[in-house]
């Protein structure tokens, strides 16, 4: 299923559940808000429609990545030309060559561990937010595992429900742990195999039991 479909199923799915917490306009709306992003969560696996959206081209990347060591270098021949030779440069020039053959080498996965390893760090940045914290690790893991495994079974279901539990606890917002559950669990029985424009099915019950339902 499309990635837009899902996002419509999980949109629904958090108003309806978002009405039934409270129903006034912020809370549906901010219900149908999560309710869709988390919809497209599951596919934040590798080769998942999400994981190419969140993440900076790889092209980009690796632009920015030369741009960086290019200007190291250039403050260090600056260095190196007013002040003389002084131990930093090797160090700041070993991280402008690191950054040249990292370039060469990045891929749009690794990108996406990046991203988690991005987030991670801003959830110790804003007053070491758990959510956000275990929201980063969420999204590294996913960076390496295969797509429909195991952020398209009930673990991974598991998993998000946690940060979620986490994210209203800290952002004191009704509605975001039940929209957030129902959107991730719209994407799992969207892509099950009972469905019949689905040839592959989700493994729910893994890593016990690797039957696609």
């Amino acid at each position: 299923m499309k990635g837009s479909s899902h996002a419509v199923i999980g949109v629904t799915a958090g108003a309806i559940a978002g009405y039934q917490v409270q129903p006034d306009l912020f809370t549906v709306a901010v219900s149908s808000i999560v309710g869709g992003v988390s919809a497209l969560v599951p596919d934040l696996d590798t080769n998942g429609v999400a994981s190419n959206k969140i993440t900076i081209s790889k092209n980009v990347s690796q632009w920015l990545m030369r741009l960086v060591g290019a200007g190291i270098f250039i403050a260090i021949a600056y260095q190196f030309l007013t002040t003389g030779f002084t131990p930093s440069i090797l160090l700041y020039g070993g991280i402008g060559l690191l950054l040249f053959i990292a370039s060469r080498f990045i891929t749009q996965r690794r990108m996406l561990t990046l991203t988690g390893i991005m987030v991670i760090w801003l959830g110790i940045v804003m007053h070491q937010s758990t959510g956000i914290l275990l929201a980063g690790i969420y999204i590294a893991i996913a960076s390496f595992l295969p797509h429909r495994s195991y952020t398209h079974s009930l673990l991974g279901l598991a998993f998000y429900a946690f940060i979620l539990h986490q994210l209203q606890q800290e952002w004191l917002i009704d509605g975001i742990l039940v929209a957030g559950i129902c959107g991730y669990a719209s994407h799992l029985v969207a892509d099950m195999k009972l469905l019949p424009m689905n040839r592959r099915g989700v493994k729910l019950f893994a890593p016990l039991w690797n039957k696609e339902w």
